[in-house]
This record gives structure tokens, C-alpha cells and sequence, in this order.
């Protein structure tokens, strides 16, 4: 017994200095961060390949070959694009911005005629001013936010090999960690590892899928419709629908009004552009892609995107939910180890 006590508090120490170490040096994990990302998403992948016949190493040079191939697809085809619209977006800005004061022209002269109170009218203007700033901060934010993915040029070129070796050594790695953990503590760290799997899969393999689809739905939408920035809008949209409930809003809202400045025809159907790629998430992608919900309550969800925007803004939006899955599963596994010491 006195064994094992030591070992339990050897096991503490040594995660708290890890993690004390990680924060030390956090400033310089980008790329193991993307690697483990990058690792966890084609891990799948190669498995499958193994299961037919095929080493781990072929089977990860395979999977990082077919890769390439979409990567050099999407340098070549959409980069270039997406970066001379990002330049033409920030040059225009200006021009949406007087657009948007002949709007709020239009509104005060009709307010004056359906002769509402000038403390109304003061209120729509402050009300005006502040959604014309806000949207401008916002969409100029996202636009040197795609330029400002250059610096982690560096980090996504090193993240492959690190990612090779951590698929490479998995087994390995799994076997080391369970050794150093007592026997009675190993099955919660499985049933806390397959949940916490599960909770991922969802989120990485899932919604993230699932919001690359819209985002390219909409994004084609808004091509075929003849908007400007269309791939913009595309990349924007699955951004934004990272986020749940909020999400299709916090898309929406800018990019139909970006295409009522440029007409009234073009708004309106883009707005049916995000209610039919709305309908097609909710009743054919959802459904296939992402099973059953994760498990909260609907008020538990909310609250904890305000907290996560809040304290960590659009990331802490996007992650705000699996990760208080992954502690409601941490917290579970552990209220069940202690009941089952005391029993």
C-alpha cells in the first residue's frame, strides 16, 4: 500500500513539473501542438491501412503522400486567391464603410417620416455607429488574421515530422505511460482516454468536417451568385460555424451585409444562400457526421461559450464545449475511483 502511495505522489510531481515545464516554454510548442493535432486526425488513416496488410511506416508515408498531393492542390489552386482577395478586402473596406453611411442616411430620413422621437433616432444612430465600427474591427481582424498565418509557416513545416514519430512510437508511448501507473488505476485511464476520444473524435473528425462543408457550400453559394470574396466568405463561414448556436449568426450577419452593400438582390439571396446550407447541416450532416450530442444541457452550452469568449474570445468559443465534456469525463472518472477507495 505504502507502495503505491508513493507512486501516485512520484506520478503527481512528475505532471506537475511537466506542466510546469510546458508554460515555461509554451511560447515554443506550436509545432508539437499542430503535430498532435495532425497525429490524431490521420492516426485513423493509417490504422485502416494497417489492417490491410500494410507496415506502420508505409502506412504513414502513404497517408502523408495523398497529403501532399491535396496540400500542393490547394497551394497552387487556392492559396494565391485567397490572399489577393484578402489585399483587394482591406483596400475596399473604405468603400463598404461609405456604403454603409449612405444606409444609415437612408434609415434617418425614414425615421424622420414615420416621425419617430429624435431620442429614437439618436438611439438607431448610436445603435448604427456601433454595429458599422464593430463589423469593420472585425472583418479588417480576420483579414490580417489570414495574413498573419505566414509566421506559422515555420511550425506547420516541422509538425509533420514530429507527427511521424508520435504515430511511429504510439504503441510505445501507450505501453511506457500504463507502466508507470499502479494496476488498480490503469482501466479509468482507458475509460478516460476512450471517452476522451470519443469527445475529440466528434469535435475533429466531426464537426470540423462538418463546418468545411458549409463553409464550402456557402462559399459556392456566394460565387454562383456572383458575390465578391467568395473564397473569404467560404473560409469565414466554417470559422464561424466552429462555434455552436452562435456560429451561423456570427457568419451571417457581416457577410449579408457585405452583399446587400453591393445590392439589395445579392443579400437577399445570400441570406437564402446560409438558410438552405442551414438546413442541409441540420437534417442531412449533423445527423451522419456527428451522431448524438456530446451530452450537455443546451443552457450548460451557452454558458460555457459566454465563459469561454469571455476569458479566451473566439478560440475559447470554438473549444469551450469539448473541453468541458473532456472535464465532465475527468471529473466522473475520478468521483468513481474515490467511491470506489472508500467502498
Amino acid at each position: 500500500m505504502k507502495r503505491q502511495t508513493y507512486r501516485i505522489i512520484v506520478i503527481c510531481l512528475m505532471v506537475l513539473a511537466a506542466a510546469a515545464f510546458i508554460y515555461l516554454v509554451r511560447s515554443l510548442l506550436a509545432p508539437f501542438v499542430i503535430a498532435v493535432l495532425l497525429a490524431y486526425l490521420i492516426y485513423p488513416l493509417v490504422r485502416t491501412l494497417e489492417s490491410r496488410g500494410v507496415s506502420r511506416v508505409n502506412a504513414i508515408l502513404t497517408v502523408y503522400a495523398a497529403g501532399i498531393i491535396l496540400a500542393g492542390i490547394f497551394l497552387l489552386l487556392v492559396v494565391p486567391a485567397m490572399f489577393n482577395e484578402t489585399r483587394t478586402f482591406e483596400n475596399i473596406l473604405p468603400v463598404y464603410s461609405n456604403a454603409w453611411m449612405e444606409a444609415q442616411s437612408y434609415l434617418n430620413r425614414l425615421s424622420e417620416r414615420v416621425l419617430l422621437p429624435s431620442e429614437g433616432r439618436q438611439i438607431l444612430l448610436d445603435m448604427s455607429m456601433r454595429i458599422r465600427s464593430g463589423l469593420y474591427e472585425r472583418l479588417r481582424s480576420f483579414a490580417e488574421g489570414l495574413l498573419g498565418l505566414i509566421g506559422l509557416l515555420p511550425s506547420f513545416l516541422l509538425a509533420p515530422f514530429i507527427a511521424y514519430y508520435m504515430i511511429k512510437d504510439f504503441e510505445h508511448f501507450k505501453k511506457r505511460l500504463l507502466a508507470m501507473l499502479p494496476s488498480e488505476s490503469r482501466s479509468y485511464l482507458i475509460n478516460f482516454l476512450l471517452e476522451a476520444d470519443l469527445i475529440f473524435s466528434k469535435f475533429l473528425r466531426g464537426h470540423v468536417l462538418v463546418s468545411l462543408i458549409v463553409g464550402f457550400l456557402t462559399g459556392l453559394g456566394a460565387a454562383l451568385i456572383g458575390l465578391q470574396f467568395y473564397l473569404l466568405i467560404g473560409i469565414f463561414t466554417a470559422l464561424a460555424d466552429l462555434i455552436p448556436f452562435f456560429g451561423p449568426f456570427i457568419a451571417a450577419f457581416p457577410v449579408v451585409g457585405l452583399a446587400l452593400v453591393e445590392s439589395r438582390t445579392k443579400g437577399i439571396l445570400m441570406l437564402l444562400v446560409f438558410l438552405v446550407v442551414q438546413q442541409i447541416e441540420g437534417s442531412f450532416l449533423v445527423p451522419r457526421l456527428l451522431g448524438d450530442r456530446m451530452g450537455l444541457h443546451p443552457l450548460a452550452v451557452v454558458l460555457v461559450l459566454l465563459v469561454g469568449g469571455y476569458y479566451f474570445g473566439a478560440l475559447g468559443m470554438i473549444f469551450a464545449v469539448p473541453v468541458t465534456c473532456l472535464l465532465r469525463v475527468g471529473v466522473q472518472a475520478l468521483w468513481d475511483r474515490l467511491i470506489g477507495l472508500a467502498s
